[in-house]
């Protein structure tokens, strides 16, 4: 193939490396006809050996697989999300039909605040309820006080005295489901509006709104019909690999950047460390709380948390671009004595500057293929 001036490096890098290991064919050690035999007994090969001084080999970078004191950071995975604590989805507490819609997504709001106007049927029978539990308890204090005069004269037996009270204690408790009822809902027993106002219960900004004016509501749907959350602080959700959970504290001090900000950092705090490991990932999940000045941190944004871990860990980290991905499992090629070369499979952390963490599968000492390693690849598998 012709190579024009016009031809990018890495094309004319590729196009070298693979002429090179085609004609470092010819210096594959092929111990004669017994290895062949045994090769077409067994199947294919799960390695490639070279020749010393094979042309292959001068393209090839070998480095030895070394523990990194920067273990004593642990780096995180993570995601930006809401600060539950000071979120609220709103609901509605009856069934009822959106009259008015008082805010709008971007809205700042305070606690307090309505929201929402319903109309609902419902508000007139609970007011109803309410008159009657409200003259029923009158009723029944009268009637206790007359039955205790009675009974002070002897006039009454004991038994009408405990049902008297018995129906007092009724009317107690229908009064006060009643009123809490009607409270829950902002009105009163004598409240001629049948329009119920939703209020926020938080100060923070409208994050989402689902609902439209004249739409139907039911206390029962899933859906909120409006998020609201205060983004002064927010929670960040980090994935903490389990070889590293004794590592990490709670109410650490954590540092976060986002890709949105490559050259700052936020602060916050290990707030909680979760209780179950992910069966797939082999993660706890890690909250931490940061504060939010300018709102900068935005939900959903993908994060790193790095918190300082105890002293003396060491981990394992190898270049990104030793690590080959089939779409289905990670490997590496591992080099012994520089000339003999297989295919391993390891399991890896996130990509974190260019080095990918090793969580199993290599030791120290072991020496791995950092460039070239796709073409050693092809080689064995071509076999």
């Amino acid at each position: 193939m012709p190579v024009s001036p016009q031809t990018s490096p890495q094309i004319l890098a590729t196009l070298l490396v693979a002429t090179a290991l085609l004609i470092g064919a010819c210096g594959k050690s092929h111990s004669a006809e017994p290895e062949a035999a045994a090769v077409a007994a067994e199947g294919a090969r799960d390695f490639i050996h070279y020749q010393p001084g094979s042309a292959p080999l001068s393209f090839l970078k070998i480095e030895p697989v070394t523990e990194s004191g920067l273990g004593t950071s642990v780096a995180m995975p993570a995601r930006i999300s809401f600060d539950e604590d000071h979120t609220q989805r709103v609901g509605s507490p009856i069934d009822g039909r959106a009259t008015s819609i008082l805010v709008k997504v971007g809205d700042k709001v305070r606690a307090g605040q309505p929201l929402v106007l319903l109309s609902s049927p419902s508000v007139g029978q609970l007011q109803a309820d309410a008159q009657k539990a409200e003259s029923d308890l009158t009723v029944a204090q009268k009637a206790v006080e007359r039955v205790h005069k009675l009974q002070a004269d002897g006039a009454i037996a004991d038994k009408d005295v405990a049902l008297a009270e018995a129906d007092l204690r009724k009317a107690k408790s229908d009064h006060a489901r009643t009123g809490a009822q009607l409270k829950s809902l902002g009105i009163s027993a004598t409240d001629p509006s049948v329009n119920v106002a939703l209020r926020a219960q938080v100060s923070g900004v409208v994050i989402e709104r689902n609902v439209l004016l004249g739409q139907e509501v039911r206390a029962d749907q899933a859906t909120p019909l409006l998020t609201i959350s205060s983004l002064d602080s927010v929670w960040v959700l980090a994935d903490l690999y389990e070889q590293d959970l004794s590592l990490v504290e709670e109410d650490a001090p954590v540092t976060i950047t986002v890709p949105a900000y490559p050259s700052e950092t936020f602060t916050g705090r290990v707030k909680h460390i979760g209780e179950v490991v992910d069966a797939s990932t082999r993660t706890v999940k890690v909250r931490c709380v940061a504060e939010n000045p300018g709102h900068r941190l935005k939900p959903e944004m993908f994060a790193r948390v790095n918190v300082q871990g105890k002293p003396g860990h060491k981990v394992i980290l190898v270049p990104s671009k030793a690590i080959l991905n089939d779409g289905e499992k990670f490997l590496v090629v591992v080099a012994s004595e520089g000339i003999t070369f297989r295919v391993r499979r390891v399991t890896v952390g996130p990509d974190l500057d260019g080095r990918v963490r090793i969580l199993s599968g290599l030791t120290v000492g072991e020496k791995i293929v950092t460039d070239g390693a796709i073409f050693i690849r092809r080689e064995i598998e071509s076999q």
